[in-house]
């Protein structure tokens, strides 16, 4: 009876989320909140906005920080300000606003493949897929994990084109000690509620670049020229960042590292507490990672004895909501699936990670104990599997 009670029953009594959202102090947060009513400044720069910018340029460590109002508007503004056209190189293993926020700009995403054992972008895949059309490539720190920023900077100056990183899961990480936020001619991050970081919505464009920073500010604001009001530079559009996601970002910038020890606290806990779990092998980030904001925990799912996808359904029926980030990969989704580019490129790497990759909650959502059970289930719906 007490098999029967635990089948039926779920392991959570309510849903534990990967990218269940981590919240400031909510009475840091309140103070913002009451500066903006008694301004009544709701937008286009204000007190905050200004405030956050620079706070976030000293957390950085970079000379220009741009924040926008999602992390896809970041990605179109940078890319634009950079001069992509045509072709750019990318990566298939990211999220799928990389691709879009290409071709919603009528350029085409040119897929080259993942590095062996790794999460990022492969230089010589990158090198091989670039043409006479090629005018940028755009690497990806996927959970975090640098790309191999030395090859594709050597690659990127050779053929004189720029270099964009995607840090969309990169906030307050470094690089064989240098901010990622410092990497390539620009870097884009997102503060999407799900990110380490968040101001509910929001992004930002970073970079050591005055002049591309200028050119950044003004195409954010309809391209107007500074404080000429009667003047555009640039074909622009309205990114701004309005003063209630500067508040919030204001107030988890007091957080953010209480934020991180928790993670880090949970990622040694997962990584304890999966020890012993057959066939689940751990993506750990690289020695380069020097500084990691530790929010994603990511496992290989590796002849378990059952398939990723009837582990995830498992899992999920004791609801443990694990994601499958990042499947199928850009190059087997609409629109990019039909289209000759991705039917003659090869991405074995891409595909065999996107296969079998599972992504666990962390975060505030989650503690050691809850991880230690999550592990136990998991191991018990393995062991009945292979029963």
């Amino acid at each position: 009876m007490e098999g029967q009670k635990n089948l039926s029953s779920p392991a959570f009594k309510e849903p534990v989320h990967v990218g269940r959202p981590n919240l400031p102090d909510r009475k840091v947060f309140d103070r913002y909140i009451q500066s903006i009513f008694d301004s009544r400044w709701l937008t286009n720069n204000g007190p905050l906005l200004r405030q956050f910018k620079e706070k976030l340029q000293d957390y950085l460590e970079v000379k220009n920080v741009i924040p926008v109002c999602n992390g896809t508007i970041a990605l179109e503004l940078a890319e634009r300000a950079l001069g992509f056209q045509r072709e750019v190189v990318m990566p298939s293993y990211t999220f799928i606003a990389t691709a879009h926020s290409l071709r919603w700009q009528q350029i085409t995403p040119v897929f080259a493949d993942i590095q062996h054992k790794a999460t990022t972008l492969a230089p010589k895949s990158a090198r091989n897929a670039i043409t006479e059309a090629t005018s940028g490539i755009i690497g990806v720190h996927v959970y975090g994990h640098p790309c191999d920023h030395s090859a594709l900077k050597a690659i990127a100056m050779e053929r004189s084109i720029p270099l964009l990183y995607d840090a969309a899961h990169s906030f307050g990480c470094e690089v064989d000690g240098i901010p990622a936020a410092k990497l390539g001619d620009a870097s884009v991050f997102s503060f999407h509620a799900t990110k380490f970081f968040n101001t509910f919505e929001g992004g930002a464009i970073t970079t050591d670049d005055d002049d591309l920073a200028e050119k950044v500010r003004l195409m954010n604001n309809f391209g107007f020229a500074g404080r000429e009001k009667d003047k555009v530079d640039y074909l622009g559009i309205n990114g701004k960042m309005s003063e209630i996601s500067a508040a919030m970002g204001l107030a988890m910038l007091d957080s953010v590292e209480s934020i991180r020890n928790r993670n880090r606290e949970n990622y040694s806990a997962y990584a304890d507490s999966f020890s012993s779990v057959p066939g689940l092998e751990l993506i750990e980030p690289p020695a380069s990672l020097t500084r990691n904001n530790w929010q994603y925990v990511i496992f290989r799912v590796n002849k378990a004895g059952i398939t990723r996808d009837n582990l995830a359904q498992a899992l999920e029926r004791e609801n443990i909501l694990v994601r499958k980030y990042f499947h199928p990969g850009c190059h087997r989704l609409v629109p990019y699936c039909s289209e000759p580019s991705s039917l003659r490129v090869s991405l074995a790497e891409t595909e065999a990670l996107s296969d079998a990759v599972l992504s666990f909650p962390t975060g505030q959502a989650v503690n050691p104990d809850m991880i230690e059970k999550i592990a136990n289930v998991t191991a018990e719906i393995i062991e009945r599997n292979c029963g």
